[in-house]
């Protein structure tokens, strides 16, 4: 029976080859004297080898001799190692790039089992459990490691089922050498890694000098009994510190250069409460919904912006004696991100060098807008 099914191949290639126009299913079933469903078998069987193509004229399916390369030639060409198995896992054919890698000749590897032999790759346990079984589709093994003289090499390979000449089932293996690949990513994840640590070791480095310059400041502030002087001393002192915070959250952040706001504020606001002097509760703040994350010079100018119009109210609550809170929100909307510090007191300030400062950070820093609201101040950007 298996010689019936060989001889049928034949026959209807050789059909094809007396007739270039092309042939119908119902052409070759005349020719042979056989059934319409075996003759379309058989076609199958070419097409998916590669034989033979169909194309559509008119209303009729008309196959032609196919004009592909082999996939025996195709093989050669290749950069890659490729390697063809039947389904019993037998060597098939294996490209010159596949030999110079295992060092042998095709004549002693062609018809031998993977399973019975030890080849480099195809004879691991990891390769020979990932062969797809019938109905699969193609499988992969993304890095693949063997030893050669010391030197780890890499590789990743595909498995893909196939169809050869005479319509048996095999597969084709493909092996790509990825060590150089390996070896350039490795050498970029180190320097990467590198590159966080200096910058974190940078943002620990002008954390401490920001809070040592502080620390000058406060020490200048006790010496001194100008209360003008020390009023400006303070104000220095908090925007200093205000850079200090974000300089802390970046070093002790995974992924340098975000700042997560919600820390930033709560910091913050701790920050201005210990330089008041003022009581829980004093100052709050919040981000709604999933959070914010900033890069650091957007962080940097919104906490100089907080820092300026908190400033602001508590100066004025302090100066009326009346006991006061101040809510700092920042939330991301669909037109952008909404800063608002709200409070009963300071928002008709008149302009000074805060506002100033402040409408200079809002325009040249974020790009947004100023508006002063009947119970404090919003920035959109």
């Amino acid at each position: 029976m298996h010689d019936d099914h060989e001889e049928y191949l034949k026959t209807i290639l050789e059909l094809f080859r007396r007739e270039p126009r092309g042939l119908s299913i119902s052409d070759i079933s005349r020719e042979i004297g056989l059934n319409r469903n075996s003759v379309s078998k058989y076609v199958n069987m070419l097409t998916i080898a590669g034989k033979i193509e169909m194309k559509v004229v008119g209303p009729a399916k008309v196959y032609f001799l196919s004009e592909r390369i082999p996939v025996s030639a195709m093989i050669e060409f290749s950069s890659d190692g490729i390697v063809l198995l039947d389904d019993g896992l037998r060597i098939v054919n294996a490209n010159d790039r596949y030999l110079s890698l295992i060092n042998r000749p095709k004549n002693e590897i062609v018809g031998v089992s993977i399973k019975d032999t030890d080849l480099l790759l195809l004879s691991s346990d990891i390769f020979i459990t990932s062969v797809p079984r019938y109905g699969e589709g193609e499988k992969r093994i993304d890095d693949l490691l063997f030893m050669d003289g010391g030197e780890i090499r890499h590789f990743s390979i595909k498995i893909l089922p196939a169809v050869f000449e005479g319509g048996k089932a095999g597969f084709v293996v493909i092996i790509e050498e990825t060590t150089e690949r390996w070896r350039t990513e490795e050498t970029i994840r180190s320097a990467l890694s590198e590159k966080a640590t200096l910058l974190r070791e940078l943002h620990l480095r002008v954390k401490n000098n920001l809070q040592l310059i502080a620390s000058l400041i406060n020490l200048q502030m006790m010496e001194n009994s100008d209360d003008s002087i020390s009023h400006a001393l303070r104000e220095a002192q908090n925007r200093i510190l205000s850079l200090s915070i974000v300089h802390e959250l970046l070093y002790a952040r995974e992924v340098i250069g975000v700042v997560d706001m919600d820390d930033y504020l709560f910091l913050l606001a701790a920050e201005l409460k210990r330089s008041f002097d003022l009581p829980d509760g004093s100052i709050s703040h919040s981000v709604p919904g999933d959070g914010v994350t900033l890069d650091t010079d957007h962080a940097i100018a919104v906490g100089l912006i907080v820092n300026e119009l908190t400033t602001i109210a508590i100066e004025a609550a302090l100066r009326d004696n009346s006991p006061f809170t101040v809510e700092i929100t920042l939330e991301e909307r669909g037109d952008g991100h909404h800063l608002t510090v709200r409070s009963q007191y300071g928002h008709h300030t008149p302009e000074g060098l805060a506002i100033t400062l402040v409408r200079t950070l809002v325009n040249k820093e974020l790009g947004g807008g100023f508006e002063i609201l009947p119970d404090g101040w919003e920035v959109v950007f």
